[in-house]
Parts: structure tokens; sequence; C-alpha cells
């Protein structure tokens, strides 16, 4: 696989799947830009995929992906530096144990895992379709809930933690069926994928005290969490492939509420809406 002269963004890109992510843009001739929200760790990760990879075509863009205005920034400070956009990967996603909103009031996991990919994929959208043949990865989760009422996930009485993230990662993997049908046509391909379950310094925290020792032995390693990523950002078998989920590398099928179009569409539109966007696709 190579992406020798693609440009290449990846989200939450200082660490983890992410961190590896990139390095196998790199090592694939990418030129890669990478977001991230901490300026040493991203810096420091930058020097070592530019090092371990040899590829100086590395950069870094600051942005916090848990608000519009970060979001809106890390679309405006990329299309200032670049006209091109081939690959995108919607890769930075958290969940928090206790209930926490962002700068703008919303509930933080669905905020980070759902309306960033979504608000983010739209301001680059003009740009991937001018860029096309392009690629949109949503990386997703086999974690998801079997149906979605956004209105239920703001209230901090009822909040649990796996449930909100389970409807973000649905909601996530909704976005990615009703964008690949707007963007049928487009050679603008997008794809859902769970990557596996990997372990990241955020996983061991989640997890109980008295499993966290056990957990490398039961878990991937992030490299082989990018694979999947990696996978549909470049085969060439993939060429053209839109509208799925994939669990690693099989395209599995996700849950009947997922593939309801008339829920799709409403989740899009209210999406548009949150978001501040007029419909573009």
């Amino acid at each position: 696989m190579t992406l020798n002269g693609r440009y290449c963004l990846i989200t939450g890109a200082n660490s983890g799947i992410g961190k590896e992510t990139a390095l196998g843009l790199a090592k694939s001739g990418a030129h890669v830009v990478m977001a991230a929200r901490d300026t040493k760790r991203g810096e420091e990760a930058k020097a070592d995929i530019i090092e371990r990879s040899g590829n100086g075509n590395v950069e870094l863009i600051l942005a916090d992906m848990s608000t519009s205005d970060g979001i809106r920034s890390l679309a405006k400070q990329y299309l200032n530096r670049y006209e091109k956009l081939h690959v995108l990967i919607n890769n930075a996603g958290g969940v928090f144990k206790d209930y926490r909103k962002n700068a703008e009031g919303m509930e933080l996991t669905f905020a980070l895992n759902y309306y960033a990919p979504f608000l983010l994929t739209h301001l680059l959208l003009d740009t991937l379709k001018k860029s096309a043949p392009a690629r949109i990865v949503n990386v997703a989760s086999e974690v998801q809930a079997e149906s979605l009422n956004i209105e239920q996930l703001a209230d901090p009485v009822k909040y649990n933690s796996l449930k909100v993230y389970g409807a973000s990662k649905l909601a996530v993997v909704m976005f990615t069926y009703t964008l690949a049908r707007k963007l049928s046509g487009t050679s603008v391909t997008v794809n859902a994928v769970h990557p596996g379950v990997i372990y990241t310094p955020q996983s061991a925290r989640m997890a109980p005290s008295l499993l966290r020792p056990l957990l490398k032995l039961f878990m991937s390693s992030p490299d082989k969490g990018a694979e999947p990523s990696l996978r549909l950002a470049a085969d060439p078998s993939l060429e053209g492939v839109s509208g799925h989920y994939y669990k690693q590398k099989e395209q599995k099928q996700t849950g009947p509420f997922s593939y309801d179009q008339q829920q799709q569409e409403q989740l899009y539109e209210r999406s548009l809406e949150w978001c501040g966007l007029k419909p573009s696709v």
C-alpha cells in the first residue's frame, strides 16, 4: 500500500492508535498532518514518527476536538496551509466515567466522539471532493447502543458512561451510512471501523484498578489497532467502497436501528443544526 504524495489528516494523533496510524501513513509516503491538543506530546510524537518513518513530511496542528471552536480552528488552519486532502481519519475520541460538559455545555463524550467528526468532516468536505478520489475513515466501536435518544444524554442524573459511549459510536456509524449515501458519485468514500480491543492509557484508566496489570494480556497493542484504519485509508482493493462498517478487517452488519434511513436523516438534520451548518451534500 502506498500513499505517496497524498495528504492525510488524522485527529487524536499524539498517542495510542492515532499515533500508530500516523506512523503507518508516514511509512506509506503520505504527507501527514497530525491534529493533537497537547503541544509537548504532539511535538514529541511528530519527532518520533519522522525518525521512525524516515518521512519528513509530517506536520502538527494543535486543536481541541471537544469544542466547535477548536474544530473550526483546526479546519481553518488546515485549509490555510494545504489545498488538498485525500484521507481524513476521524480518530479522536474518549469516554469519561463522570458526567462532564465541554466549554459549550455539551456532554463531553458525545461531543468528542460524534459532533467532532461530524463537524470536521463537513468543514473539509469541499476540499475532499476537489481532491477526489478521497477517503474518510471514522473510528467507531463494536460497543454500540441499540437505539438513540439524544435528549437523554443531557441528563446528568441518569448518566452512564458506557451507555453514552455506545450511543456516540452508534451515531458515528449512522453518520457514516448517511454520508456515504449523500456522497454517492463524488469519488469520496466513507467507512467506519472498529479497531479491536486495544490497550491504551485511557483504557487502563477506565478499568478497575485490580484488573489493570492484566489488561495487556487480553488487549491488542496500538500498532495492531492502527491496521484497520490504515487498510481503509490506503488499500487499492477498497477503492470506491463506501458506506460500510468493519470490525478490524471484516465487513460486518450493525444493529437494525443503525440502518433506519428515517432515523439517519433525523440525526443528520439535527446534527447540522447543533453544529450551525447548512446542508452541503
